[in-house]
């Protein structure tokens, strides 16, 4: 019992050492906190205007959706925690020792379920603050009650960790490559919100064992609550009572349980306690490497007949600095496209792609024929939030790549200059966008055709994709590697980025609509078949150009302030800004004097007063009358 108290208490006070844990609570403290703070975020908000937006229901519904978008956070706690060890060859030390499985495994397990319990708890304190929020609606919010809090996260959220994190640590354990846990999560949620969109689409009326089998609980939720009225989602709590609804939720927690203790019960089993049987397979590659090695060796080496090495001469011209360019910019684009998170979001929005696709022929719930400026908007929509997580992720990787391997001191030596650097990084993460805005029109065109419609407007795609929304995606890019160059933590780079992204729909929400200081955002418009983007192309053209303008200015000052060599301090990196400031200030100018144009400011003016002409339409109409 002793070594499994220090395999614990060493899991956890690694876990609590780690930003990533306190990132994770702030997450779900941030997500409740706005479900309940603001009008118009979170399942429970959007919806009927008389539920609590603290009472049980709710809590347990955002509970359920934390379960859900919460599967790759599970994952990437529960998943390391016994693959660090092999990442870090310390087994090789640790099964030397006489260490027994319990203590292990059972170690190792309950500090990743206790460190996932305690950033999930976020969500009940995030609630509990946005009750105090000045600016909420406090007629939707109800008493604050303990047990309203402490119940739907003990029988939703804890029981959802214990067994999605005990299948994710056996996988981890048995296969020991995080490839095939991040795979595992990313499979789970895709087939899982495919399934439940073809199964309300089928619009079922068994509600008993598709409350049983449901995996995170979207599904039992509705069976469970499906016919209580308001004033029961305000007051009643779903128990495990066998007299709820025939006992569905009972029967739904008890298998999963059970299915989580049959996972840990097959790690125990089949985890070998061996450095032999652990690396017998690596071990035989070793040999068959070596085998290979030693044929080399005994084969006839050919004589070797001196020469004279030519003489290199170095040409740092405008050509050289190209070449540099492209050498970088594929160098980093590779790095992107060999990443296993990459291919997990890519999933991910494919997945959302294909649920919002099917439902692009639906309008007020009659169905109609996909035409693509629906399937664009559907498919748009879906991919628009992965294409800013993958600005803001890649942004930063790149950014810090040479500083997290330690190769910044290589790097930094390297006879190229500050601007090729930046700019390969800029390329690269572009490119990707605009490899997944061409995965997002080909997901439009295949539900379309599986929809059975074939008049495909090609043009339409492009123009929405690449014209309207790629610049879009481009200013946030430049913004994350501004804020990455500028701060000296990469995870308070994260911060910030996450902070902008959550701030605009709440300003938006509270009245602060302009776009103008809504950080990459355009003014509202209408496309039609008959009239195409009509009297709307001039204000999408300036609101662009201005962002872009904006865009460049940041893109000047991150090259002006990036690091290089061993003294990065933002002073440090201001004196040498200044320097530069010179031969960079007349991009700045130039677009700078595109962004203060007067037509910029007639074209956007606030949405309120765009208002104005529809308001006064039917008045008008009826005075000719």
């Amino acid at each position: 019992m002793a070594l499994f108290w220090e395999f614990f208490t060493f899991e956890l006070t690694y876990r609590f050492k780690s930003l990533s844990t306190y990132m994770y609570f702030l997450l779900w403290l941030a997500f409740s906190f706005l479900c309940v703070a603001s009008e118009s975020f979170g399942p429970i908000g959007n919806s009927n205007g008389k539920v609590l937006l603290n009472s049980p229901y709710a809590n347990t519904f955002n509970d359920f959706g934390a379960a859900l978008f919460g599967i790759i956070v599970i994952a990437a706690i529960f998943g390391t925690a016994i693959l660090r060890d092999f990442q870090r060859d310390t087994y090789q030390i640790l099964f030397t020792q006489p260490i027994s499985k319990f203590s292990y495994l059972g170690g190792r397990w309950a500090g990743s379920f206790v460190t996932t319990v305690f950033a999930f708890s976020g969500m009940m304190l995030g609630t509990f603050i946005g009750t105090f929020a000045p600016w909420a609606d406090h007629a939707r919010i109800g008493p604050n009650h303990l047990w309203a809090y402490l119940q739907p996260f003990l029988s939703v959220l804890v029981v959802q960790i214990f067994f999605i994190g005990s299948a994710f640590f056996v996988v981890s354990a048995l296969t020991r490559k995080i490839f095939v846990v991040y795979l595992q999560g990313v499979a789970l949620f895709m087939f899982y919100v495919i399934g439940i969109t073809v199964f309300f689409a089928t619009r079922s009326l068994e509600h008993f064992w598709s409350g049983i089998f449901d995996p995170v609980g979207l599904v039992l939720l509705n069976d469970v609550t499906r016919y209580w009225t308001v004033i029961e989602k305000n007051r009643l709590f779903v128990t495990w009572s066998p007299t709820l609804v025939n006992g569905v939720f009972l029967y739904n927690r008890l298998f999963w349980l059970g299915l989580g203790v049959l996972s840990l019960v097959s790690v125990w089993t089949l985890f070998p306690m061996s450095v032999e049987a652990l690396t017998a397979r690596s071990q035989g590659r070793r040999a068959a490497r070596a085998k290979e090695q030693e044929l080399a060796e005994a084969a006839p080496v050919r004589s070797v007949v001196a020469a004279h090495l030519p003489r290199v001469r170095q040409v740092f011209s405008p050509g050289t600095t190209f070449a540099q360019y492209l050498s970088l910019s594929r160098l980093r684009l590779r790095s992107i496209f060999r990443d296993v998170v990459f291919w997990a979001i890519v999933v991910l929005l494919l997945a959302f792609g294909i649920n919002n696709g099917y439902f692009a022929g639906r309008i007020a719930g009659i169905d109609v024929w996909p035409v693509t400026y629906l399937m664009v908007q559907a498919v748009e929509g879906s991919a628009l939030l992965f294409l800013f997580i993958i600005a803001g992720l890649y942004a930063a990787e790149l950014l810090w790549r040479e500083r997290d391997t330690h190769f910044d001191g290589i790097h930094d030596a390297l006879p190229m200059g500050e601007s090729i650097d930046w700019l390969s990084r800029l390329t690269a993460v572009a490119v990707v966008e605009v490899v997944l805005l061409a995965f997002a029109m080909l997901i439009g065109i295949v539900m379309q055709t599986a929809a059975g419609y074939h008049h495909y407007e090609i043009t339409q795609y492009l123009k929405e994709l690449y014209v309207v929304t790629f610049p879009q995606v481009l200013t946030f890019i430049f913004l994350a590697l501004f804020v990455q160059t500028v701060v000296s933590n990469k995870f308070a780079g994260y911060g910030i980025l996450i902070g902008i992204f959550v701030l605009m729909p709440i300003l938006y929400g509270f009245g602060w609509e302009n776009t103008l200081y809504l950080v990459g955002q355009i003014p509202t418009y209408t496309y039609s078949d008959m009239n195409g983007y009509g009297h709307f192309v001039p204000a999408l053209f300036w609101s662009i150009t201005y962002w872009l303008a904006i865009s460049a200015v940041l893109g000047v000052v991150s090259i002006a302030f990036s690091r290089r060599g061993a003294e990065d301090s933002l002073r440090a990196r201001s004196r040498l800004a200044l320097r530069l400031a010179p031969r960079l200030a007349p991009i700045a100018i130039v677009f700078a004097v595109i962004a203060r144009r007067r037509r910029i400011l007639v074209l956007l003016q606030h949405p309120r007063a765009q208002r104005v002409p529809q308001l006064q339409g039917p008045t008008r109409y009826s005075s000719r009358l």
